[in-house]
């Protein structure tokens, strides 16, 4: 099963005094999130199950890729939600590697947490990453060991 990690577009700056989980997707990230769903179709990318985190901009982006992609309708997870220790997420998606036909699991999240995730499943640092809004990296999974294919911000796509 291959998995894509998605960190979700540019949303309204934290000093606009607005709670954390409402914040929601400026033009920019709306624009961002269209790129890189443009990228994806480019790619021949089809998901089979599509997953977000509960806050706001981690659905928009996800509803945007479900919009332009035809991808299946976003379900929001709780342990997608930022600060989630990546044994638990790597965990929750154990769950699905074992649901038969299912080839491409996509996640939508936030970081520091993808990045954990990715150097669970790589067997490395989470600092050997730095993934920006609306990047895009996508993993071979083999149980709880990956293969990364490939990692890119939205402006290379």
């Amino acid at each position: 099963m291959k998995l894509l990690l998605i960190r979700h577009a540019t949303a309204d700056d934290r000093s606009l005094g607005l709670a954390d989980h409402s914040r929601q997707l400026t033009d920019k990230g709306r624009q961002q999130s269209r790129r890189l769903a443009a990228f994806l179709a480019g790619a021949g990318l089809h998901a089979d199950l599509l997953l977000c985190s509960t806050l706001c901009r981690a659905k928009q982006t996800a509803q945007i890729l479900h919009q332009h992609l035809s991808w299946p309708q976003p379900q929001a997870v709780d342990w997608l939600d930022i600060d989630t220790q990546a044994f638990v997420q790597q965990q929750a998606i154990a769950r699905y590697t074992e649901q038969e036909g299912l080839e491409l699991l996509v996640c939508v999240g936030h970081e520091p947490d993808i990045s954990a995730l990715m150097a669970c499943y790589l067997g490395t640092e989470a600092s050997c990453f730095q993934i920006k809004k609306a990047s895009a990296s996508l993993l071979d999974l083999t149980g709880r060991q990956a293969c990364l294919l490939w990692s890119l911000p939205v402006a290379l796509m």
